[in-house]
């Protein structure tokens, strides 16, 4: 009996161990690490981007989800190898990566300005070769010592948060610029469906009846909000969703960069890129932007995209983990109105402290994990130094606001300032209550963050949830925005605080 038990312990104790002998061999490849733990789920390092996350997905799915996004847009492109645009190089290992800057995948996305060429037609062939960049005041822009601006992936020339806030890195030294790009799909998608940008208004302006627009939109349900073809047959825009590994559905992203100081700043912590710039110089009575080249360091990153899941687009955003201990400082363009009056608390219009925000701690708890599953592989990745800060999925109720910390979304360089960090309005009243800015499944919602702010595109400009779309200023781009000094940004300021006076002086008139 006693034998017999023996032997029964035994083959107990062998069956366990060839069962973890099995399971430790079951390794990710080079290509595709994975990061398992018991509150996380797997998060694999891989050039390819995920489909979909589930609709009611959990914050640590949402946040795996990103991540992934995060390292497929990073990865190594493969555009010196066959000049292909937005596609990565699938024979570069993970594991290989020693630190040195490469050129990624998103670097290779579509820039605003090739989105909204100069003379407004969509027209060339963005798959293959060098990037095309059109500016509307050709005869200004990049015509002294000029630089060949199709050489270069990034150029900069945005220089404020969407004429919220000039902002400014170790108190006033270094102005923070930015650019915003699409994926190849979404440019595909105008170049098809509105070639010209003729046709783009002529979609757009269906928004301008703004009862019988949202009567619309609420009658879509999901499904509907994703039937690309259908609702663009029908003269509106509607971005393809994603559905399947060869469909990822439309893709934006808005990046942030500025110089390092040498003194203050660790390089091999940041992502750092040869980027355009440009400075305004005056001749006579004409202004011209002048393109310099120079290394700029990748500070923030959102990425924005709308699935079969989330047509209303999954937001996530981040940031360079050290750039929140650097003085940050923000220089305000507008004003800010609370329930239709001006906002008096705090004059915008002079150095202000970016104001505090919390990362949630779910997404802390993944940051961490993931940034040593990266350090363990890659000790010398730079991927380590970015962290997660925010994910929304869902848009949900201002009074449910409290039942999901991602709610106020907003990354610490990229919406800086108090009308960008508390948003869940308008632009008019940021903080309005009552405004229904996102439309989802026949529901209306007053939506904080990135998703409430860009609901303004789907609800208000008929653009999809997008403000690369619509007729606004900027779009065509007219010329770039200069990289200024603290005291050319502050002056810069207060002048358009000046001509927002005198406009609205002249209304009463």
């Amino acid at each position: 009996m006693t034998l017999k038990n023996q032997n029964l312990e035994f083959k107990i104790t062998l069956y366990m161990l060839l069962t973890v002998i099995l399971l430790m061999s079951c390794k990710p490849t080079n290509n595709d690490i994975a990061l398992v733990s018991d509150s996380t789920p797997e998060i694999n390092i891989s050039y390819n981007l995920p489909v979909d996350v589930a609709v009611n997905a959990s914050q640590e799915e949402l946040a795996k989800f990103a991540w992934e996004e995060f390292f497929a847009l990073n990865w190594k492109s493969s555009w010196k190898e066959n000049s292909l645009r937005t596609t990565p190089d699938t024979t570069w290992t993970y594991t290989s990566d020693t630190g040195a800057d490469f050129l990624s995948v998103w670097e290779t996305y579509i820039h605003r300005a090739e989105l909204r060429p100069a003379n407004g037609k969509r027209t060339k062939d963005l798959s293959s070769g060098s990037p095309y960049y059109t500016f509307v005041d050709s005869t200004s822009v990049n015509v002294t010592n000029p630089v060949q601006l199709d050489n270069y992936f990034n150029v900069l020339d945005e220089d404020n948060e969407i004429g919220s806030a000039y902002v400014f890195a170790h108190k006033n030294e270094f102005e923070v610029l930015y650019a915003a790009k699409t994926n190849l799909v979404e440019y595909n998608y105008l170049k098809n469906n509105f070639q010209t940008d003729k046709k783009l208004y002529k979609a757009i302006d269906k928004s301008n009846d703004s009862t019988s627009f949202r009567s619309r939109l609420r009658g879509l349900s999901k499904q509907q909000m994703c039937d690309s073809e259908g609702n663009t047959s029908d003269g509106y825009v509607c971005l393809p969703c994603s559905t399947d590994a060869n469909n990822e559905g439309a893709i934006e992203i808005k990046l942030a960069f500025r110089e390092l100081d040498p003194n203050k700043d660790d390089a091999s912590r940041y992502m750092v890129k040869e980027a355009v710039y440009f400075k305004d110089s005056v001749a006579g009575n004409k202004t011209y932007s002048n393109a310099y080249v120079k290394q700029f360091a990748l500070i923030g990153m959102h990425i924005i995209r709308k699935t079969q899941n989330h047509p209303t687009f999954v937001f996530a955003s981040w940031e360079q983990v050290d750039e929140r201990n650097n003085d940050v400082q923000t220089i305000g363009i507008d004003t800010v109105t609370v329930n239709g009056e001006q906002y008096s608390d705090v004059d915008p219009h002079r150095l202000n402290p970016v104001i505090e925000r919390v990362i949630p701690e779910t997404l802390q708890k993944v940051n961490t994990q993931v940034q040593k599953m990266i350090a363990a592989n890659s000790s010398k990745s730079k991927w380590q130094y970015y962290q997660l800060i925010g994910v929304q999925g869902n848009p949900i109720y201002y009074k449910d606001r409290t039942s999901d910390n991602n709610y106020f979304m907003a990354n610490f360089v990229i919406e800086s300032d108090l009308k960008l960090t508390n948003f869940h309005g308008s632009f008019g009243d940021p903080f309005d209550t009552k405004i229904k800015n996102v439309i989802s499944d026949g529901k209306q919602f007053n939506m904080g963050g990135c998703m409430g702010c860009h609901g303004q595109g789907q609800t208000t400009f008929g653009t999809d949830f997008s403000f690369l779309l619509d007729s606004g200023a900027g779009k065509p781009v007219i010329r770039p925005d200069p990289y200024q000094t603290f005291d050319e940004a502050l002056f810069a300021a207060q002048n358009k605080k000046i001509q927002a006076l005198i406009r609205e002086f002249d209304k009463k008139q």
